[in-house]
């Protein structure tokens, strides 16, 4: 749903000029059967919406999730509002709500862990993007990794789940560090994750770099084998609810290659399977118990050498 939230990134409290890869709020990051009512109030969204999937055949019960924008970035009392008249439809039984770490302060968390205790279920999606401090700076998002630390702690104490938004191939990232961001993330406890490719958007700063040559896109090949390896390190207890971007594609420059879910899913898939892995195969935090026995080498045999004395090595000296 869009509820027309704006991003402490964009309206000038910590940049006027958003994350170098995100168009206007991600707006059209949806789907067309959306469009039609994305500027209708929250209740008229959610009812159509919930009739659109319950004809599909989708189901009976709905989570509805919040996006576009940073969707905690109010007023907690304008929150409550808008949280209230999302849940209001009788088959909504939850929120799944998209926001940043740093936009997450006890007064909201205290309202959503509020409609815990109603018997809602709710989801906080985190746009944290990578754990490394280096790449959320170079790509300008104006936090840091320790907001997020505490989000997941404090979000748990009060029964609500975390799921984290992890983008693979982001500017000056290596490969390895894409991987320990999948042990990371297992460390601290995240529910699950959603995991999509950079991509370049049209009227974005990652644009520029990309014609400049300062950018390169990362390739179908790249990816795939890349989730396998994410995917092995990653805890087998976190939920994967998505591994690419398959919609709201229009304003994609590069990668030229395929992203929808439908057709990375399988190349993964047949990755993991001639490798004979799966996921949480490789994960794991330091040596076990078992393995804390030293392996010590064998002794060397020195020659124990006589210290000459200065008289003895003046005699050795040539004149």
């Amino acid at each position: 749903m869009n509820a027309g939230f704006t991003c402490p990134n964009w309206d000038g409290r910590l940049s006027s000029e958003g994350c170098i890869y995100c168009p206007n709020f991600a707006r059209q990051f949806t789907y067309e059967s959306f469009r039609r009512v994305i500027g209708a109030g929250i209740e008229e969204q959610v009812r159509d919406q919930v009739e659109y999937y319950r004809n599909k055949g989708a189901g009976e019960k709905f989570l509805v999730y919040i996006a576009f924008g940073t969707n905690t970035y109010m007023p907690v009392d304008k929150l409550k509002g808008i949280f209230d008249s999302a849940l209001g439809h009788p088959d909504v039984i939850g929120l799944s709500i998209g926001t940043r770490p740093d936009c997450l302060p006890d007064e909201v968390l205290d309202l959503l862990g509020g409609y815990v205790k109603q018997g809602y279920e709710i989801w906080l999606e985190v746009g944290q993007q990578t754990m490394h401090y280096h790449t959320v700076e170079a790509v300008k998002r104006h936090h840091g990794v320790a907001e997020t630390i505490r989000v997941v702690e404090e979000a748990h104490k009060r029964g609500i789940l975390i799921v984290m938004f992890l983008m693979m191939g982001l500017p000056y990232e290596t490969r390895s560090e894409m991987i320990e961001t999948a042990r990371l993330v297992s460390a601290i406890g995240v529910d699950a994750v959603k995991l999509y490719p950079c991509l370049v958007m049209k009227d974005t700063r990652l644009l520029q770099d990309y014609n400049g040559g300062k950018y390169r896109p990362i390739s179908m090949t790249e990816y795939a084998q890349l989730m396998a390896d994410f995917l092995e390190h990653l805890s087998p207890h976190v939920l994967v609810q998505r591994i690419s971007k398959d919609c709201g594609l229009d304003g994609k420059v590069v990668p030229e290659w395929d992203t929808h879910r439908f057709v990375v899913g399988p190349r993964v898939e047949k990755i993991l399977a001639l490798r004979g892995t799966r996921q949480g195969s490789k994960y794991k935090l330091g040596l076990s118990a078992g393995e804390l026995v030293p392996l010590t080498p064998p002794e060397k045999t020195k020659k124990k050498t006589k210290k000459k004395t200065v008289e003895e090595m003046e005699e050795v000296i040539p004149i």
